[in-house]
Formats: structure tokens, sequence, C-alpha cells
């Protein structure tokens, strides 16, 4: 299972962040927001997640976020538990929103620079270009 957090907004103490349940085939789905306190922010990178009686814990360490009530927390602590009793491994990749460009990130602004019509200028060094 993947699970994404994006930093929505940051703030001198932290970030605001949605927290995203990633499944190609039936779709993304929002589990939460949450406050992550800058001391609590990993790294933009992808961690393994793992669920204990303490609540969830990235790379062993608890994740310390502040979700926006308590009932939220639960339920998604223990649909978290669900699927790691499943023997089904959980990663978090922490991120950036996707800027919001037309068709991104499906669309070539430069669709000449690789294809067959692109024809590469020769610039020869060591002739004389007065001729």
């Amino acid at each position: 299972m993947l699970l994404k957090l994006i930093k929505t907004r940051e703030f001198i103490s932290g970030a605001h962040c949605e927290v995203w349940e990633i499944n190609h085939e039936t779709g993304n789905r929002l589990l939460g927001e949450v406050f992550v306190l800058n001391e609590h922010l990993p790294l933009e990178l992808i961690y393994r997640v793992t669920v204990t009686v303490r609540g969830i814990c990235i790379q062993g360490r608890h994740c310390g976020w502040q979700w926006e009530s308590a009932r939220l927390e639960v339920a998604v602590t223990e649909y978290l538990k669900v699927v790691q009793e499943c023997r089904e491994e959980i990663r978090i990749e922490v991120c950036e929103p996707e800027p919001k460009l037309p068709g991104y990130p499906d669309v070539n602004y430069h669709p000449g620079d690789f294809g067959e019509e692109f024809t590469p200028i020769i610039v020869p060094l060591n002739e004389d270009f007065d001729e």
C-alpha cells in the first residue's frame, strides 16, 4: 500500500498536510488532514510505515501528527492496522502537491526536441564565418 503525505501549506512551525491512499485500481482516496511539526516532518522521500499500540510510526518513530479529530485518527489507524495484519507492506511518500498545469504531467511542451523532425544545427568551430 502506498500513502502520500502531501504538504499543502507550510508554516514556520510545521506543515499542514493531506494523507492520501494511492490505489491505481479503485482510485486515490483522501484519508485525512494533519498538521506535522517541523521536528516530525520527514524529508521528501519514501518511508516504511508500521502501526503499533502507540499509533502510526515512520521508520520506527511515532509520526507525531496532529489530526483534524481524534475520531479520524482512530479510524485511519485502525484501517492501516488491518492492512498491516494482512502482511501488506505500507509505504508513505512525503511530497509537494503536483503543479496545477493543464494536462500535467501528460503534456509535452517541447514536442520537436527529440522527434524525427528535429534537425540539429552543426556549427564548425575552426572555420571562418566571413566566407
